[in-house]
């Protein structure tokens, strides 16, 4: 079942393989309740898909699989004429069991049940603005005027009948018969001539056009284990999803760096594992690079997050990454985020040399992770800026 799909008639297969229309069975309005039901769980259990790695692995589809806990779909069960389970005299022992009157075990406890359910990309992007309460993003700039889109807001006299608009025209054949003093009251039958017909008209209105690129950059020394990229990955992903939902398509560009930085593709930003020491000023060269050639400021609403767990090489090159920043990446920025991951961060120099020297910069937001319950928080911090 795909939530965002809607039709009107869905097309279902009975037991013997004949296809009917759910309409011609009165039961579309339970459709559309079952979905509203499931909308509301997925809902109320938002916060524990944000922190599962379950839901990322799918990053990339548009529709994407959620599984839903308890909700059972209500059935009828038939009995019959027999005695049922439980009727009647019985001796002990009776009932399942081997020749040696070994039973089966039972479980203990309620068992759970899970469906899964489709969902489009954008309707978890709106569920996460709704929980999170996150302000629309305002893009800093346009890039000009995309192709016009028709908006049918006014009336003409000529058009084809697909945009007769029928209301207009009754009210043109009325005025026009009351008019002429043909207007019977008592038998009040209106028959519009061709001069009475009235179209919706289109009317062509250019949409500005917004770029928006991301830029993930990530810590891949020793230092960064499998919980660091965990918070990373599910921290991208919901921030994709956000702001995709904001614009119309977004380009990404994912930057790995350890003593040195690198472009790679989503797969090796995520799988990517090294082992060697961390010069946090690569990864930000690379980027004023990438910005340079590749996605000028001027035509780009530009968005940047990094991920590390502060463990830079030296305190000279804290200073050198916070002097590219300042000069070459947050004045041409929409945002820049700093995330210092992980329960074993230092939590050490360099994030002391970002918040002196950008804790009050309304574009730079400095947060931090040390676990999955630190997720939300920082998402929150993130994107509650609306820039």
């Amino acid at each position: 079942m795909t939530l965002n799909s809607q039709p009107e008639t869905t097309r279902q297969t009975s037991s013997n393989g004949d296809a009917f229309d759910n309409a011609s069975l009165g039961i579309g309005p339970d459709i559309q309740r079952f979905r509203d039901i499931v909308k509301g769980k997925v809902r109320e259990d938002l916060q524990e898909y944000i922190t599962s790695d379950e839901i990322i692995a799918q990053h990339g589809n548009e529709h994407i699989s959620v599984p839903v806990k308890e909700i059972t779909i209500p059935r009828f069960v038939f009995g019959s004429e027999k005695e049922g389970v439980g009727e009647g005299d019985g001796q002990e022992g009776d009932g399942d069991g081997d020749a040696n009157g070994a039973g089966k075990k039972g479980g203990k406890g309620e068992g759970k049940h899970i469906r899964e359910e489709t969902f489009h990309i954008e309707e978890l992007a709106d569920l996460l603005g709704e929980k999170l309460e996150l302000p629309r993003i305002k893009p800093r700039l346009t890039s000009g005027l995309e192709a016009a889109v028709p908006r049918y807001e006014s009336i003409a006299r000529k058009g084809p009948p697909s945009l007769r608009d029928h209301r207009r025209t009754f009210l043109e054949a009325l005025k026009r018969s009351i008019a002429e003093g043909t207007y019977n009251a008592e038998d009040p039958t209106v028959i519009p001539v061709k001069d009475d017909f009235r179209y919706r008209s289109p009317r062509l209105k250019p949409r500005p056009k917004t770029n928006a690129v991301i830029f993930y950059l990530i810590d891949v020394s020793g230092s960064m284990g499998d919980l660091e990229k965990s918070l990373a990955r599910n921290t991208a992903f919901w921030t994709d999803a956000w702001i995709d939902r904001q614009y119309k398509g977004t380009e990404k560009c994912y930057i790995i760096h350890d003593f040195s930085a690198k472009v790679v593709d989503r797969d090796t930003f995520f799988t990517t594992r090294e082992s060697g020491g961390t010069l946090i000023s690569s990864a930000y060269q690379l980027a004023r690079e990438q910005m340079a050639t590749r996605f000028p400021p001027d035509e780009w609403n530009i968005y940047m997050f990094h991920f590390s767990d502060g463990e830079n090489s030296s305190t000279q090159d804290d200073k050198l990454s916070i002097d590219i920043l300042k000069e070459s990446i947050v004045p041409f920025v929409n945002l820049f985020g700093y995330v210092e991951v992980g329960e074993h961060r230092r939590n050490g120099d360099f994030v002391r040399s970002m918040t002196e020297e950008f804790g009050d910069e309304e574009g730079v937001v400095i947060t931090s992770m040390e676990d999955r319950g630190d997720i939300i928080p920082g998402i929150q911090d993130l994107l509650g800026t609306g820039r």
